[in-house]
C-alpha cells in the first residue's frame, strides 16, 4: 500500500470513528386510534447519526439508526418495544393485548432474524408478561387484515421533528410515502414483498 492509500485509510477511518460518536436522540408522542375505538399517547424515541448516504457515502447527515423505542400504557400496564422493526400498527387483540405489526423487509429486518417468506409479509410482535419482550409467531393472525397503519413511519431530520403529532398529522406526514404503497395504506393479506418475489423467480 503507497502512503497515499495509508493516509486516506487513516482518514476515513478517523472520519467514521468521530461521525459514530455523533448522535441525537429525538423524542415525541403520537395519539395512535386503536381498533377497539378506542385513542392512547404513544411516545417514540429515534436515535440519529452522522452517517453517509446509502448511494453517496460523502453525503453526510443525521439519519435514524434502526434501533427505535415505542412506549405506551393501556388496559393499566406500561409496555415498551425497542428493536428494529420498523412499526407502522399498533393493535390490540380479540384476546386483549397489544401487538405491533411492521413490514418484515423494512430494515431488512427479515434477513437479521431468519423470518421466512409468508403472504402477507409482515411480521406480528407480541409482549410477555413484563411488557418488554417481544416475539413473533411465523405468520400474522388474520384479525389484523386490512387495519389501517396508526403510527407515524415518516422521519425528517432531527430539528424538524415535532414533539406532538396528533393522528391527522400523522397521516399527512405519511401520505406521501404511502401513496404508491398500498401495504403501507393498510394490512395487506396480499402483500409478497420484494425478496419474497424474488425468490419466487
Amino acid at each position: 500500500m503507497n502512503s497515499f492509500k495509508r493516509i486516506a485509510t487513516v482518514l476515513a477511518l478517523a472520519a467514521t470513528t468521530l461521525l459514530s460518536a455523533c448522535s441525537k436522540t429525538v423524542q415525541w408522542e403520537e395519539e395512535v386510534p386503536l381498533n377497539t375505538g378506542e385513542a392512547i399517547w404513544v411516545k417514540r424515541t429515534v436515535v440519529y447519526s452522522a452517517q453517509g448516504g446509502a448511494g453517496n457515502p460523502l453525503d453526510i447527515k443525521y439519519r435514524p439508526e434502526r434501533d427505535e423505542a415505542i412506549e405506551f400504557a393501556w388496559n393499566g400496564k406500561t409496555y415498551r418495544y425497542q428493536g428494529d422493526a420498523r412499526i407502522m400498527l399498533l393493535a390490540i387483540s380479540p384476546q386483549k393485548k397489544p401487538v405491533l405489526v411492521a413490514r418484515a423487509e423494512d430494515n431488512a429486518w427479515e434477513a437479521r432474524h431468519n423470518y421466512p417468506c409468508t403472504i402477507p409479509y409482515y411480521v406480528q410482535l407480541v409482549p410477555d408478561q413484563t411488557g418488554n419482550a417481544w416475539t413473533w409467531p411465523s405468520k400474522i393472525e388474520s384479525w389484523l387484515y386490512d387495519l389501517v397503519p396508526n403510527l407515524l413511519l415518516e422521519r425528517h431530520a432531527p430539528n424538524q421533528m415535532k414533539k406532538r403529532y396528533s393522528a391527522q398529522e400523522r397521516q399527512t406526514e405519511d401520505y406521501p410515502g404511502a401513496v404508491q404503497s398500498p401495504s403501507k395504506q393498510r394490512i395487506d393479506p396480499a402483500f409478497t414483498g420484494d425478496l419474497c418475489k424474488r425468490k419466487e423467480k
